[in-house]
């Protein structure tokens, strides 16, 4: 890697599923002439001399994860001894305590999985002097292996920006989520909360609309929110917090499977004591639900929606349901993309939250699929 004054290069991540936006937008940031090096079609190594005003710019974009600047690369292609040194050698100099390594295969030669590859690499290491922490270390070497060579950074170690971003998420979840969670959408909650710097806690209301089969609504119930949670369909109560008061509000031709330890309410005769249960699943399609319903519920602090439905429609759901929320209330909104006019339901969407939202911002999270987050501020 080049140590030239103001030249630096860096490894950006992104999704595949939307390379075009991708690109382009990585070229409205750095310039299309900085692109160096396609890794893959969703890792591209990039020049750049305007090291923090770049890394903050991928940061905020809609489509790219994170940067992280690329330390050095070295040939792998006959093993690892090499690069075991090297990275001794910068845990030494940076004068990191410890270190751990994560690896990320593309195209290697090495036909073994990732994990045996980072116990080799962490032996190595310790040959040298190092000292490997898997629980708490001090440094994260992410190593991309393309080919016969691995490109090598530091994850979080240059900035600020992308901590909460990570690519390699498949080897970074939250072990309560892996254990205990319920479903895929609640890394993807906890992926917004983190990027949007989100809190909440004992008192906050939320609203979950789309709830079923409960993940975000076992997130926000973990994080101290009650919970009205809004679908159909089946929501595992057993998975929530140990000992929350669980209720459900059943529609019109609904049952509920085990009604064991759950209080069944009438949605006409709801009042005041309906808000002290920890979950209120309103079991039921929203068309059927009032507003006025749920701004007697209310006020809440918080509204997620994840529907399978087409952008601009939910974006119409959280605009319809702000009348429920509470000034200054957030909004974590899954725009799902059913065909490829990206930039036009992004904009749709904006659009129809306009005139009760502000600070809208839209981020493709980790364990988004085809689809992007949307985060807004109640007016």
């Amino acid at each position: 890697m080049s140590l030239v004054a103001n030249y630096m290069q860096y490894i950006v991540f992104f999704d595949k599923r939307f390379l075009r936006q991708s690109i382009n937008e990585l070229k409205s940031i750095t310039g299309e002439s900085k692109i160096s090096k396609y890794l893959s079609d969703s890792i591209i190594i990039v020049d750049t001399g305007e090291k923090e005003a770049d890394l903050k710019a991928i940061y905020d974009s809609v489509f790219l994860y994170k940067a992280e600047e690329l330390l050095f690369e070295v040939d792998v292609s006959s093993g690892y001894a090499g690069l075991e040194e090297k990275l001794a050698g910068v845990q030494k100099e940076k004068k990191y305590q410890s270190s751990k390594t994560e690896v990320l295969k593309e195209t290697a030669i090495d036909e073994r999985n990732a994990k045996s590859i980072e116990v080799e690499i962490g032996t190595g290491m310790e040959k040298y002097g190092a000292k490997i922490d898997l629980v708490n270390p001090s440094a994260v070497f992410h190593i991309i292996i393309n080919g016969g060579t691995a490109y090598v950074s530091i994850a979080g170690s240059s900035n600020a920006y992308g901590a909460t971003l990570d690519y390699f998420r498949h080897r970074n979840m939250d072990k309560d989520i892996l254990e205990n969670g319920i479903s895929r959408a609640e890394f993807k909650i906890q992926e917004a909360m983190g990027y949007f710097d989100i809190k909440i806690g004992k008192g906050f209301r939320a609203l979950d609309i789309g709830a079923a089969p409960g993940g975000w609504s076992r997130y926000l119930m973990k994080n101290g929110a009650s919970v009205v949670a809004i679908d159909a369909g089946r929501i595992n109560y057993s998975a929530m917090p140990e000992n929350s008061r669980i209720a459900v509000v059943l529609g019109k031709e609904r049952e509920i499977a085990d009604a064991e330890g759950i209080d069944v309410l009438d949605m006409e005769k709801l009042d005041e004591s309906a808000k002290s249960y920890g979950l209120l699943h309103i079991k039921e399609l929203f068309e059927n639900i009032k507003i006025s319903e749920l701004v007697k519920l209310g006020p809440f602090d918080i509204m997620c929606i994840d529907i399978n439905i087409p952008a601009q429609e939910s974006a119409i759901i959280a605009a319809v349901c702000s009348e429920a929320l509470k000034k200054g209330a957030f909004l974590i909104l899954t725009l799902k993309m059913t065909d490829d006019r990206i930039e036009q339901a992004i904009a749709k969407s904006k659009e129809a939250l306009g005139a009760t939202y502000e600070g809208m911002r839209v981020k493709k999270l980790p364990h988004d699929r085809k689809e992007l987050t949307l985060f807004a501020v109640k007016i």
